[in-house]
């Protein structure tokens, strides 16, 4: 049962002690729990609550993605449907709010480049917008409900699971990661907003299962899982200026009587440039591997792990 005084505590990885069918959905479970707190507690922040359920939700879908073998196609299929489509529905309200947070990270990297008090009218413009949105998604109180509702039924699908974990869950790992370095090959011959989205989603899936694989061997699995949130943050901030870009093309009325929108999209096409840069440099280290080279690798750190931790750990009833 969620404590509705203080959000329910999490350990997203591995824990040695425990077999790792018990763990993988135990950390299902506590990232449902937690995304089902932020959507029914009341008086929370509905802009940060509507952020870290969908974090909750990215997590459980990455996860999903790590056993999908394990589970079985048609459980893995109806899972994921239902916390994408979850995701989804709380998007738009997560979109408006991005968009002034974005403009302010422009700002903050080039602060001589655009005047501060084009800059405030603009921001205060995507802010009253922010607030349209939010009020005609919020004030329907039955979306959080509806969202609730269905984060319990996956809950339900997921505690009823049958899962047997004995070696690494490799299918899973190899597609994800294979998935991955296809993406950047993709976006670095043809980086269209769509390419670097869909690259994005992959490392960030990737990042989540390394995370939670990282007790294999810390010391090397810590730093690449840094270097994939590191990844994740800078095409999620291309992504946001993209979509600042397009939406302020798409609503003229927020640059009315705001001199040099020109100017601003010069400077985002070139932000977005430079983390492009950035990104292709650090994917190319992390995805130096081949898939099956990747696999082999992270199977022997799973046999050595699990040699250490069998006799000390505690079988699943």
């Amino acid at each position: 049962m969620v404590n509705q005084a203080s959000p329910p505590s999490t350990v997203f990885k591995l824990r040695a002690e425990h077999h790792p069918a018990r763990e993988i959905k135990r950390i299902l479970l506590e990232q449902v729990d937690l995304a089902i707190w932020e959507l029914s507690t009341p008086d929370l922040d509905a802009d940060t609550a509507v952020h870290e359920a969908r974090k909750c939700i990215k997590r459980t879908r990455g996860i999903l993605r790590l056993v999908r073998n394990n589970i079985g196609k048609a459980h893995f299929q109806t899972l994921n449907a239902l916390f994408r489509d979850a995701g989804r529905e709380l998007s738009a309200v997560r979109t408006s709010a991005v968009m002034a947070e974005t403009l302010l990270k422009l700002l903050e990297h080039y602060p001589d480049e655009l005047s501060k008090a084009q800059v405030d009218q603009l921001i205060r413009r995507l802010q009253d917008y922010h607030r349209t949105m939010h009020q005609r998604i919020l004030t329907q109180k039955s979306l959080f409900r509806q969202v609730t509702r269905e984060m319990r039924a996956g809950r339900t699908k997921i505690n009823a699971l049958s899962l047997s974990i004995e070696s690494l869950p490799a299918s899973g790992l190899q597609r994800v990661y294979r998935r991955g370095r296809s993406g950047l090959k993709q976006s670095n011959a043809s980086p269209t907003v769509a390419h670097l989205h869909e690259w994005r989603k992959r490392v960030k899936y990737l990042r989540y299962q390394m995370r939670v694989l990282s007790p294999l061997w810390p010391e090397v699995l810590d730093d690449v899982t840094e270097e994939l949130v590191t990844l994740s943050e800078l095409l999620g901030l291309d992504h946001d200026l993209a979509d600042l870009h397009h939406n302020l093309e798409d609503n003229p009325d927020l640059c009315r009587r705001t001199e040099g929108p020109i100017a601003m999209f010069r400077l985002i096409d070139v932000y977005r440039t430079e983390l492009e840069v950035q990104s292709f440099s650090i994917g190319a280290r992390l995805y130096t591997e081949k898939p099956s080279a990747f696999v082999k690798r992270m199977s022997g750190y799973w046999e050595t792990w699990q040699a250490e931790n069998t006799k000390h750990r505690n079988h699943p009833s």
